[in-house]
């Protein structure tokens, strides 16, 4: 016996003639609000040095040239201002980011009810703050302070509760230490939290701990410094590429 025959009725053929296929190739994806400000909040950072990587040009502290890891964060802003468009090489996200996306907002809060200042340019509406060349995104602004919040594994939480004083955030975590000192010179602050607040994902347990760190004038010049010297090689490395044909 044959294959048998798809009888096609009228009532079948009305409903594929409803079928709109017009217009299907061009679909655009439909963002949300959020998606729409963190491409904007990504757009403002394109080619400036930015102060969460900070500890990339400041190697070397004892000598007047940058480190060697400088040279291929310089190569992504090359990149970046040549096609217009953030270097993506590494996508993989480290446990403590996701963390602190998923976190950083309950943090905000227990830093605000416990220190009752109240704090703006958060989430969703953080800014990238530019100045002397470079840029930098606190997790929140207030008149004094700006903040900067981690949430890290237990481990390393536990590590930072042992800081006496802000000026220990250099000895225990220097990569924080630059960062927090460009986010103070970005927004013109003289002071800044630094907290860290652990989750315990099995059973909610909660734990904050704060510390105010105070302007470092030498450390802040030392880092206007290195970005000077990473612009002055990144404008020369961009001047050997010619203006690239985007091709749609």
């Amino acid at each position: 016996m044959g294959a048998p025959v798809l009888q096609i009725t009228e009532e079948m053929n009305l409903e594929i003639q409803a079928l709109n296929f017009e217009g299907l190739e061009t679909l655009i994806e439909v963002k949300t609000e959020a998606q729409i400000k963190r491409d904007k909040w990504d757009k403002s950072k394109l080619t400036y040095f930015s102060g969460s990587d900070m500890d990339r040009l400041c190697g070397y502290e004892t000598k007047s040239e940058l480190p060697d890891g400088a040279y291929s964060y310089i190569s992504e802003k090359v990149y970046e201002t040549i096609f217009g468009e953030k270097y993506k090489d590494d996508l993989f996200e480290t446990e403590d980011v996701l963390r602190g996306r998923k976190y950083e907002l309950p943090a905000i809060s227990a830093v605000e009810k416990e220190t009752n200042i109240s704090f703006s340019y958060t989430g969703e509406n953080q800014k990238f703050f530019k100045r002397g060349g470079f840029g930098a995104t606190p997790d929140g602004l207030s008149k004094m302070y700006s903040l900067e919040i981690k949430c890290p594994n237990f481990a390393n939480h536990n590590k930072y509760k042992r800081m006496k004083k802000g000026e220990d955030l250099k000895k225990f975590e220097k990569k924080y230490w630059y960062q927090v000192q460009s986010e103070m010179f970005c927004t013109k602050r003289d002071k800044a939290i630094f907290a860290s607040f652990y989750v315990n994902e099995k059973n909610g347990y909660t734990d904050l701990f704060w510390i105010v760190i105070n302007k470092c004038e030498k450390t802040q010049e030392f880092i206007q410094e290195r970005v000077n010297l990473a612009n002055v090689e990144k404008r020369k490395q961009v001047r050997t590429y010619k203006k690239p044909v985007i091709i749609d």
